[in-house]
């Protein structure tokens, strides 16, 4: 969210600051949502973290476009509900030269309250799973099984595994995303503060990062609605990608309209069942194309194909997942055979989605197939 405040002159207080944001503010934040009382809030979280304030002072602006994230997805700073950060990130100003920035960062728990209000998820579960659990993925529409003791101390469970989401919907439908830790680690090696220094959130706070990571990937296979509480997760979900160096996933937020081209191939994915087409090309758009495609069918039948096409997105990441790991297993077993087979057997949108979930060495051999 672009911030236009003049931040030319320096404000005599923290609190000066951040009322420079206060007209927008306003324009922008939830009818529920109260410019004094964030403002408090703000002002607390940076009175009580020496470094956050000291950084703030330094990057004004970047202060103030935090602020304006708050109201424009809504999520309190209130330190007891715990939905919403101010932290600190290094930025890469330069050759060699980094400048610390104020962010927004919305919680795990911030990133559910936004999904639950949006009308078409009645709840959000995320959880980690360690070696000693029991879990049994029961398929497409169906929750997971997922067994241990809860008194046992973590270190009894075992390594961490994996973490997985579920959502279900006011169909009554379970919408399910696993993510192997192999995936987790991936996305936690992109984060340039762990990267570089072993530290940040990545550090301190890895399982509710891992579940909150589970949780912006499993956001692309849910229902669309064209409320604004679903246009503020999707600003909540652009602004975590952003702050983890992911490139956002709305590139034209809310303009961008359906072209009949766009309505001819989505009714096309859903007649030959194509799911990983539904997956690769659900991806591709911002969040008012999904919405109106959704909306695109005729009334009385609204119900039954969406839920046609949630199960094929679903479908479809998992389809993924799985030519990712036939990928890495012929890699690993120099099985060159099988890998042209797999490149062969790929369109070249489909590897192209495939080679974002893989390693560099194996995304360069399998190019060479190409």
């Amino acid at each position: 969210m672009e911030n236009t405040t003049n931040n030319h002159a320096t404000p005599a207080t923290i609190g000066d600051v951040i009322d420079g944001t206060k007209e927008r503010f306003l324009e922008i934040a939830p009818t529920d949502m109260k410019y004094n009382a964030e403002r408090g809030f703000a002002v607390q979280l940076l009175n009580n973290n020496a470094y956050l304030l000291q950084v703030a002072k330094e990057a004004q602006h970047s202060l103030q476009e935090a602020i304006i994230n708050v109201a424009a997805i809504g999520l309190s700073l209130n330190p007891a509900e715990k939905l919403a950060y101010l932290i600190p990130r290094n930025v890469k100003a330069g050759d060699n030269t980094w400048k610390s920035k104020i962010f927004l960062e919305p919680s795990y728990m911030g990133m559910i309250r936004l999904a639950t209000n949006t009308g078409t998820i009645k709840w959000v579960q995320a959880a980690a799973v360690y070696a000693n659990d029991s879990f049994v993925d029961n398929g497409a529409g169906e929750k997971p099984t997922h067994n241990y003791n809860a008194f046992d101390p973590i270190n009894d469970r075992g390594e961490f595994v994996g973490v997985y989401c579920v959502a279900k919907t006011n169909e009554g439908d379970f919408l399910t995303t696993i993510m192997p830790a192999a995936d987790v680690y991936d996305i936690r090696g992109r984060s340039e503060s762990y990267k570089k220094y072993q530290s940040g959130v990545w550090k301190t706070d890895f399982i509710e990062m891992a579940k909150k990571t589970a949780v912006r990937r499993a956001f692309k296979t849910w229902p669309r609605t064209d409320n604004a509480r679903m246009l503020q997760l999707a600003e909540a979900v652009e602004i975590s990608n952003k702050n983890e160096g992911f490139e956002p996933i709305l590139t034209e937020p809310y303009l961008r309209q359906v072209t009949a081209g766009q309505k001819g191939y989505f009714d096309e994915l859903i007649e030959t069942s194509n799911a990983l087409g539904m997956f690769i090309f659900m991806q591709s758009l911002d969040v008012q194309a999904s919405t109106n495609l959704y909306h695109s069918f005729p009334k009385g039948q609204k119900g039954k194909y969406q839920k046609i096409a949630d199960t094929l997105v679903n479908k479809g990441r998992g389809m993924i997942d799985q030519y990712r790991e036939l990928f890495i297993e012929a890699t690993q077993a120099n099985d060159e055979t099988e890998i042209e087979r797999l490149v062969n057997e790929l369109s070249g949108d489909e590897l192209e989605c495939v080679f974002l979930e893989v390693p560099a060495d194996v995304k360069a051999l399998a190019s060479g197939y190409q």
